[in-house]
């Protein structure tokens, strides 16, 4: 049994004692200098609440210094905790001394005195709260002036452009300045362990590796801040430590090699993980489809004007997103047009040439088509050919073959292209049956062969509930 922890811990309970009693002797001082001496009828009364508060408050200290042993606080807000109460222990008992040997001073003067006291009082009581509650949790939701330079870091984060940030120097190496410096300084190195710099991370302390590239399960770093706040070997102590995101965070940066320059991949990220730096910090990282990725030169002038003459519609897929969007409008579709598209290949993303007469011969004029993600083809009498002008494209996510002739065989081979997530073979020789088992060895593309309308919940007439009723 650890006879001077066990008293320590009661110091939570003791200090509010000299804090209420101090506060009701500072209450009585203002009554009497107020001219309330009907219910405050001399100075001793205020005096005896004062040497009554200064004795709770010798007792807290005491307490309090015992539990300064346990190596649960972080040095650094400790030693500002201990020190201000030391000090707010002597400007209480000069109060004291003050109102005993000086008792013909001006009341204003000795109200003074015990305002001081009362502010220290304050700031030592703010100072114990952010030990277990930490350094934000009084102005956490108030006003930006209270900020402190780790809740202006999260604003910066929420500000920035994701693809910019630096998972080290932006999250990490922050948390380390506001969570473990205190500690883990060349100074006050708990452990042996020093964590001043990215290196630092690497280096054997107390027999362990802070951190092990690769292997988040090897790393001491990552086990002591996930361990529950009331376990005695959590880092940093009690409530000051890590968020369940800054954990996630720690460990996805661990796990994919823990370099400085990392940087977050929604290819690599779990859904619980991209879900909770949005709502933490504000940065979507959800995965984007391909041609949000890509970024393409811009079109020379008075290009798209001589798609619409030649009967299509073009348009960008965004403001700052130059691939381009193309639909042909026309009834049937000819060499000149497949000439206007190939000099437009490099942008197109998306492509619609329906019901536009389109041949096998015409479509094997038409260049690769580097960025294309989708393209309808379909009311054309186009062939198994077909199939070798689509898996061309790598980046292919959609495709829309309904009215086509091509069969299960050559279904069968674009389905086994990677990236595919949907399409469309209504009225094509494939039949029924044969969809229905390419949908069970192809489970992860949407093969829609039929309309499909959802469900609508019956209607329910009105006046037949009054009826019944």
């Amino acid at each position: 049994m650890d006879w001077e922890i066990f008293i320590g811990r009661f110091h939570p309970l003791m200090v509010h004692l000299p804090i209420g009693i101090f506060i009701l002797g500072y209450i009585l001082e203002v009554l009497l200098q107020t001219g309330f001496r009907n219910l405050v009828e001399s100075r001793k009364i205020v005096i005896l609440t004062y040497g009554i508060g200064f004795l709770a408050g010798l007792v807290a200290a005491i307490t309090g210094w015992l539990l300064s042993h346990s190596n649960a606080y972080g040095i650094e807000a400790l030693n500002d905790h201990k020190q201000l109460g030391i000090l707010t222990l002597v400007a209480m008992l000069l109060v004291i001394i003050y109102q005993i040997k000086a008792p013909n001073t001006k009341g204003k003067l000795k109200l003074s005195g015990s305002t001081i006291a009362i502010v220290l009082i304050s700031l030592t009581g703010h100072l114990g709260g952010n030990l277990t509650h930490g350094p934000t949790y009084l102005v956490e939701y108030g006003p930006d002036i209270f900020m402190d330079d780790s809740q202006e870091s999260n604003v910066r984060l929420r500000e920035m452009n994701p693809d910019s940030l630096m998972i080290y120097a932006d999250i990490i190496q922050p948390l380390i300045q506001y969570r473990c410096l205190a500690c883990h300084n060349s100074e006050e190195n708990f452990g042996g362990l020093i964590l001043e710099t990215y290196s630092d991370l690497f280096k054997e302390a107390a027999h362990e590796i802070p951190v092990v590239a690769g292997s988040p399960d090897r790393s001491e770093f990552l086990k002591r801040v996930s361990l529950p706040l009331d376990h005695e070997k959590i880092m940093p102590p009690e409530k000051a430590g890590f968020s369940y995101t800054d954990v996630k965070i720690l460990r996805y940066w661990i796990e994919n090699g823990a370099d400085s320059l990392a940087s977050f991949n929604s290819e690599t990220m779990n859904e619980e993980l991209i879900g909770l730096i949005y709502r933490d910090y504000g940065l979507d990282y959800s995965p984007k489809p391909y041609y949000e990725k890509i970024k393409v030169d811009s079109l020379g002038a008075g290009v798209l004007e001589k798609l619409k003459d030649s009967g299509f519609r073009a348009s960008y897929l965004g403001q700052n997103n130059l691939l381009l969007d193309i639909e042909y409008k026309g009834d049937s579709i000819g060499e000149h047009q497949i000439q206007m598209l190939n000099q437009v290949s490099k942008q197109i993303t998306f492509l619609k040439i329906a019901d536009s007469k389109l041949s096998d011969d015409l479509l094997e004029q038409l260049n690769n088509i580097e960025h294309l993600t989708r393209i309808d083809l379909s009311n054309n009498q186009l062939g198994v050919r077909v199939i070798d002008f689509l898996i061309k494209h790598p980046h292919l996510e959609s495709t829309n073959l309904n009215n086509t002739n091509i069969t299960k065989e050559s279904l069968q081979q674009l389905l086994s292209q990677p990236g595919l997530k949907r399409v469309y073979v209504m009225n094509t020789k494939v039949t029924a049956e044969e969809i229905e088992d390419l949908r069970k060895t192809h489970e992860a593309i949407e093969i829609i062969s039929q309309f499909q309308f959802e469900k609508v919940a019956e209607a329910k007439s009105v006046f037949a509930q009054e009826a019944k009723q």
